[in-house]
């Protein structure tokens, strides 16, 4: 850890100089330590230098440096010189975190025995400051990388796209929803235009693969599609197609009126990526203090620290460079959970600004875990737990304000579309292990207030209204925009 240099090419020297010197400064038979710079700063696993001029008329003998107390170490010395003007190199350890001082006392002993100390103060500080898009690097090289993330999201896209052949009054097979959701034969069972050892089955919130959650509705979906290619409209008890007024589209519901796609794209939304940044990345088994964060994965260019942050970002899946306002011509750049963060961050004049919230965090919590800062990487999951909750909980409120709109037209296929996206955004409550709001809370607003007995064909504007004060008193952030989203 400790190497002697007379080369002063080693940067991060302060400009500060504190300028403190031997207390034989008056005394001209005793050895002196004069330092300029004795207070210095520079990033973890990097080297910091600090200058010295020694003198003794008696002739140098020794120097050494103890660190933090530590038994002193010898340095390199021109032994019987009255002067030596060095550079003593400090490499801080890589595992410091941010702020860590570090004590070094020089012990100088001149041949006649005489002995005058200094002591130098070096700080760990940050290796980089926040970027202004997320992108991070080490040696030249990208340090960002989630394929299975991406694969995940391609993986519901494509099962979205497959989906809404039932809307349209086409056949689905439930084999080819669960071959999809399984990745059987690393290609969806040859539903997907792509190959992956990846599957959205595996990282799904583990209550709802005990309750077959989404295998359940596969199946539902697959019968309901035979009455919907049978052309079976749907009403009160019967799945079959809804008309959607304002396109002229059918959408394929079940008995209650529930429209399966969104039931299934949302729903995994929820129970696959706002389950994993939750409950697998952003938990202190990934990114806590435990984790490694100074060696390098094999053959990759990031730590397992610095990797898993990486993939709760990749589940969110929003641009480099994503912020508030994001500009219309760029919204095709968005899916899922980005794409709805989008949809309520500019309402109201961006008074949510949850674009730009949620992307400081990620870049400052990234930056905070190069830096070896847990205190400000623990404040910024802290805002990414809170604030992709909030996205869920605006989204919700949004697409009621819509159905209130539909149930007062009179256009029931609309309603029961944005309702659809409604039920799934608060169920994507329940998976936050912080969530503001209960489950209990959670369930009424599914099972009742959406319609007694969680029957869309039941569901009445007073209904909606107090769905909507629910969720605007959990959360008071809605309460300026929650007319407008």
């Amino acid at each position: 850890m400790l190497t002697f240099s007379r080369h002063p090419f080693y940067a991060l020297l302060l400009a500060t100089a504190i300028s403190l010197s031997a207390c034989d400064s008056n005394d001209p038979g005793r050895p002196g330590i004069d330092g300029d710079t004795l207070q210095v700063e520079g990033g973890r696993g990097t080297d910091v230098q600090i200058p010295l001029t020694l003198r003794a008329e008696a002739g140098i003998q020794a120097l050494t440096v103890s660190v933090d107390g530590d038994t002193p170490q010898p340095v390199d010395v021109d032994a019987g010189a009255t002067e030596q003007q060095l550079t003593y190199v400090f490499t801080i350890p890589a595992s410091a975190t941010l702020g860590t001082e570090f004590v070094l006392l020089f012990t100088l002993t001149d041949q006649a025995g005489a002995e005058t100390q200094i002591t130098a103060r070096v700080v760990t500080g940050k290796l980089i400051e926040t970027p202004e898009t997320y992108t991070f690097t080490r040696n030249g090289a990208s340090t960002v990388s989630f394929p299975g993330q991406t694969d995940r999201l391609n993986m519901l896209q494509e099962m979205k796209a497959y989906l809404t052949q039932g809307d349209r009054g086409e056949l689905l097979s439930e084999q080819a929803l669960l071959d999809m959701f399984e990745n059987t034969g690393g290609n969806g069972g040859g539903h997907f235009s792509f190959t992956s050892d990846r599957q959205l089955k595996d990282k799904t919130f583990p209550p709802d693969l005990d309750a077959r959650l989404f295998e359940n509705l596969f199946a539902r979906a697959a019968a309901a599609s035979e009455r919907g290619q049978a052309g079976i409209t749907a009403s009160n008890g019967t799945a079959g197609l809804l008309v959607r007024e304002n396109s002229g589209n059918t959408i394929l519901v079940d008995e209650n009126g529930r429209e399966f796609t969104q039931l299934i794209e949302k729903g995994l939304m929820g129970a696959v990526f706002y389950n994993q940044i939750y409950n697998v990345y952003l938990t202190d088994s990934r990114v806590g203090n435990g984790v490694e964060n100074v060696e390098l994965v094999e053959g990759e260019n990031y730590t397992p620290m610095e990797h898993h942050w990486d993939e709760a970002f990749g589940y969110w899946n929003a641009p480099p460079d994503f912020t508030s306002p994001w500009p219309e011509a760029r919204r095709g750049e968005l899916r899922f959970w980005s794409h709805y963060s989008n949809v309520v961050d500019n309402v109201a004049g961006g008074l949510l600004g949850t674009n730009k919230i949620l992307m400081d965090a990620y870049k400052e919590g990234r930056a905070a875990i190069v830096n070896n800062d847990p205190v400000t990487r623990d404040a910024q999951r802290n805002v990414l737990y809170a604030y992709h909750e909030l996205v869920a909980a605006a989204t919700a409120v949004h697409y009621i304000n819509l159905t209130l709109g539909y149930l007062d037209e009179g256009k029931t296929g609309e309603a029961f579309h944005t309702l659809s996206e409604a039920w799934a955004f608060v169920n994507a409550l329940k998976y936050s292990p912080r969530r503001k709001i209960s489950l209990e809370q959670i369930e009424t607003i599914k099972e009742e207030k959406f319609g007694a007995g969680g029957n869309f064909w039941n569901v009445t504007s007073a209904g909606l209204n107090e769905a909507k004060a629910t969720l605007v008193e959990i959360y008071p952030e809605l309460a300026p925009v929650q007319d407008d989203l």
